[in-house]
């Protein structure tokens, strides 16, 4: 299992105990990032530039720039280098994946001069209580992203000062980073889709990982959505929802607006590409190494297969699909196997899976790739 850390206190404490419990993993995320930006051109002092742009933005949200703030002084890292973690889908360009850009070796030079070295996509879904055979709202997804980050996940468990206003919550997130996937003590769960729009990146916004941190801090799915409608994005993507109430949805944010997708008999499921009919217009194109639209189809095929009560195994079963072509590491399955064709620190594959129960506040983590590994249960 990843390592569970247990943060109190305000937010500087808290952030301070994630730093200092998460030293090595926190410089193996920042290694990791430093790689893929200067992959895509920009090297690690710019990418600390654009991050700090973005510090006014962040410090606006209640406390959470003390929480970045307490991250970077018990890692022992520069606050600009702690908010290009948490900023990071906001630096890269929208279509980064498998794509050096002009400048980038001149970029992985700069980086090596600092110590650094050169180095996805994710299936969703929901179904709501009344489609679980246990009558618990769920939340599910494979994480799929460089192989390399899977040694630095770590599972946060935040439990605020007593009398505190906001609610405790467990997070599975990349050591640096306030939160990605989760659920709260409400039963507010939530998931995470890369999303990709021509106009990502044109103006400033509320970063997708503090968006994903301020979700936690909400009652139920329709708490959520009035968040987001409320703020202003600089990137895209999309939060697979579900609360204890048996809501479930999947709510689709960009610079240009936000668009929630209801579940279909119970269930909802989403990849890498627009589905919103009005913010689809703003989908970047696609490339060729994502596999996005036949993903959401074999996901769909999953669930229209699935009996009227659904069980965790039917779900795990979905997230354990491997039906995608051998010849590059089973391209285009749900569980995507690393392509060992491909240098190490560039194989993007399932890191892991997660099913997230929101009604008894556990997620069952499948801490390497699902085909291969068990699910345990990690509860709040």
């Amino acid at each position: 299992m990843f390592p569970i850390l247990e943060p109190t206190g305000n937010a500087f404490r808290r952030g301070y105990a994630h730093g200092t419990m998460a030293r090595k993993q926190v410089a193996g995320s920042v290694r990791c990032y430093a790689a893929l930006f200067a992959s895509c051109g920009i090297d690690w002092t710019t990418a600390q530039r654009r991050a700090g742009r973005f510090r006014d933005i962040i410090a606006g949200c209640g406390d959470l720039i003390e929480e970045i703030e307490g991250i970077a002084d018990g890692s022992g890292f520069h606050i600009n280098e702690i908010l290009a973690l948490n900023c990071r889908t906001e630096i890269l360009p929208p279509t980064f994946l498998g794509m050096d850009r002009s400048g980038s070796e001149e970029a992985k030079q700069r980086n090596a001069a600092l110590g650094l070295f050169d180095i996805g996509e994710c299936t969703s879904f929901a179904v709501d209580k009344t489609r679980c055979a246990d009558g618990s709202t769920r939340v599910a997804q494979n994480w799929d992203w460089l192989g390399y980050q899977r040694q630095n996940v770590v599972i946060l468990r935040v439990k605020h000062d007593e009398g505190s206003a906001w609610p405790d919550y467990i997070t599975l997130t990349e050591a640096g980073i306030l939160a990605k996937i989760g659920v709260n003590e409400h039963g507010l769960g939530i998931g995470l889709n890369i999303l990709r729009a021509n106009n990502d990146r044109q103006q400033m916004g509320i970063p997708v990982h503090i968006f994903q941190r301020l979700a936690l801090d909400c009652v139920d799915v329709n708490a959520v959505a009035a968040l987001a409608r409320s703020l202003k994005f600089a990137a895209s993507s999309n939060a697979i929802l579900g609360d204890a109430g048996g809501r479930v949805a999947s709510l689709e944010y960009c610079p240009s607006g936000v668009g929630l997708i209801e579940s279909d008999q119970g269930v909802v499921a989403h990849t890498n590409h627009f589905c919103d009919i009005s913010l689809a217009a703003q989908q970047a194109p696609l490339s060729d190494s994502l596999t996005t639209e036949p993903r959401l189809a074999r996901a769909n095929a999953h669930i229209q297969g699935w009996p009227d009560k659904v069980t965790t195994i039917n779900m795990t079963t979905l997230l354990r699909d491997e039906s995608g072509s051998d010849a590059i590491g089973k391209f285009g399955a749900i569980c995507r196997s690393p392509d060992l064709s491909a240098p190490p620190e560039l194989q993007v594959e399932s890191v892991f899976g997660v099913i997230v129960n929101c009604n008894t506040r556990e997620m069952l983590v499948a801490p390497g790739l699902p085909s291969e590994v068990e699910f345990q249960s990690v509860a709040l």
